[in-house]
């Protein structure tokens, strides 16, 4: 009994022993933790932090406490195309941080037109030798020796030559004018790239929505089976092969699923920091509007008024001014500058050198002469970047003019694929799958004929799809190159 009693009463123990032991082993376990390695360290292979390796500037990438990292907010709800692109325009990071290459540009433009600033000085000296010795003067008596001490204070103005501040002036704000088109076409670029991506989603979405439907109806064919199959009105490979089937379309739905997801993910990166994380549904319409247009009219008017163009002429200008600036910087500012100073006295008794004290009024010019540099290098220069101006706008235009003729031929060919589509090739492909369903169902038709015709309507259906979000894609590559507002709607 008592060897019993032990028996039972030690597993008691040993859980009582260790609830007791359980606070010191976690303090061990916590005073046996890895220290933060030291900035010098080295991590060997195996994980070990040798004293080897002099990391000095380690330190230099420890993360700051007065730093914050705001996190992204869930969203939950439909998203439609106006909601989408006002959001884009509002709260899109990476047009939010462009805009300040305006502000800087702007600033730049107003500092171009500032004249230099005066420059004050001020000065005094002190005779360290003689400030308070003493000796015989020249009538006998103890004379000071302190020589001339001096206090002055001056303004220096540099004078720019005429025609520096007019080209200054020019050369920014022909900048400033370049930075804002330069934002115009980021801006018209995010909005044709938000709309290309939403156009993806669009279509992934369609693609979801069609073996949505395309797996319901094999869910109730797959009922209908078992039912026939208990029934005996078939046998076991007709249930086999509806069962394989429909996994396979359940397949295909779960990839679907994961490419609409992800392109939904996609049109996070063009919203604000609260989209980080997506649970949106896409809606809309892929359909677009078919529109003519007028070729050698539209290259005409692009090359006039795409921002893209526009902000290179105006680099193109600047680029000249900056010749201008160049020539006018070869004539040297003046300084000019005006000095009052006052001239302490020294004892009339001085046995060297007795002067009286005096005011003194000093009027300077210092010009510098360009004997060796003269600006023959800086005009060589700026008239090279004028040259390259000239190249690059004319590179430009050339590329521009290609674009929007291949933009223009894809438009149409994408066009005539939808046409092809929406004339014929939908209408029977459905007729079709009726058919084989209606044929099935009185035994005309068998349960292959079935199944492939319902493949061939959901991959008639999908390249349907994706059909018109290539329409809607040469939409918006023609408004990209082009520069003209299409009217892309969704």
């Amino acid at each position: 009994m008592i060897r019993k009693a032990m028996h039972v009463g030690a597993p008691v123990s040993l859980l009582a022993l260790l609830l007791a032991l359980l606070p010191c082993l976690s303090a061990q376990a916590d005073d046996t933790l890895p220290a933060t390695p030291p900035a010098n360290a080295q991590f060997a292979a195996d994980g070990s932090v040798g004293e080897v390796h002099d990391g000095q500037y380690l330190n230099l990438s420890i993360p700051q406490d007065r730093w914050t990292v705001q996190t992204s907010a869930a969203a939950e709800q439909q998203l439609t195309w106006p909601v989408f692109i006002r959001e884009v325009l509002a709260a899109n990071l990476d047009y939010a941080a462009a805009r300040y290459n305006v502000d800087m540009a702007a600033a730049d433009a107003a500092a171009a037109k500032l004249l230099p600033n005066p420059t004050l000085s001020l000065s005094g000296d002190r005779d360290l030798t003689f400030h308070d010795k003493h000796a015989t003067g020249t009538d006998g008596n103890p004379a000071l020796l302190r020589q001339v001490e001096s206090r002055s204070i001056g303004v220096d103005q540099t004078i720019e030559w005429y025609g520096k501040r007019k080209w200054r002036i020019k050369v920014a704000d022909q900048t400033l004018r370049a930075a804002a088109a330069t934002l115009d076409d980021f801006l018209r670029n995010l909005k044709l790239d938000a709309a290309a991506a939403y156009a993806d989603a669009l279509a992934a979405q369609g693609i979801v929505d069609q073996l949505r439907a395309a797996a319901a109806f094999l869910d109730t064919l797959n009922q209908a089976q078992q039912t026939r199959y208990t029934a005996g009105d078939i046998g076991r490979p007709d249930l086999l092969q509806t069962q394989v089937e429909r996994q396979e379309f359940l397949n295909d739905l779960a990839r679907a699923e994961d490419d609409a997801e992800a392109a939904r993910y996609a049109l996070s990166t063009y919203l604000g920091r609260n989209r980080g994380q997506t649970s949106f549904i896409v809606a809309g319409d892929l359909k677009q509007q078919p529109r003519d247009y007028n070729l050698a009219g539209m290259i005409g008017e692009s090359l006039k008024k795409r921002p893209d163009l526009i902000a290179l002429r105006h680099c193109r200008d600047a680029a000249q001014s900056g010749v201008e600036l160049a020539k006018a910087s070869r004539i040297p500012d003046l300084d000019v500058g005006l000095t009052y100073g006052y001239n302490g006295g020294v004892a009339l008794n001085h046995p060297v050198d007795p002067t009286p004290g005096f005011h003194q009024l000093t009027l300077g010019l210092s010009l510098p002469l360009p004997l060796f540099d003269h600006g023959q290098y800086s005009i060589r220069k700026a008239l090279a970047a004028d040259d390259q101006a000239q190249v690059q706008l004319a590179a430009a235009e050339l590329h521009a003019e290609v674009d929007i003729r291949t933009a223009y031929f894809q438009y149409k060919s994408a066009q005539k694929r939808v046409a092809s589509f929406e004339t014929g090739i939908l209408k029977d492909a459905d007729d079709l799958l009726e058919a084989r369903r209606y044929g099935y169902q009185r035994g005309a038709n068998t349960l292959l004929d079935l199944i492939d015709a319902q493949r061939s309507d959901n991959q008639i259906r999908q390249d349907y799809d994706q059909a018109q979000s290539e329409l809607a894609k040469s939409m918006i590559q023609l408004e990209r190159v082009t520069g003209f507002e299409q009217g892309i709607r969704f």
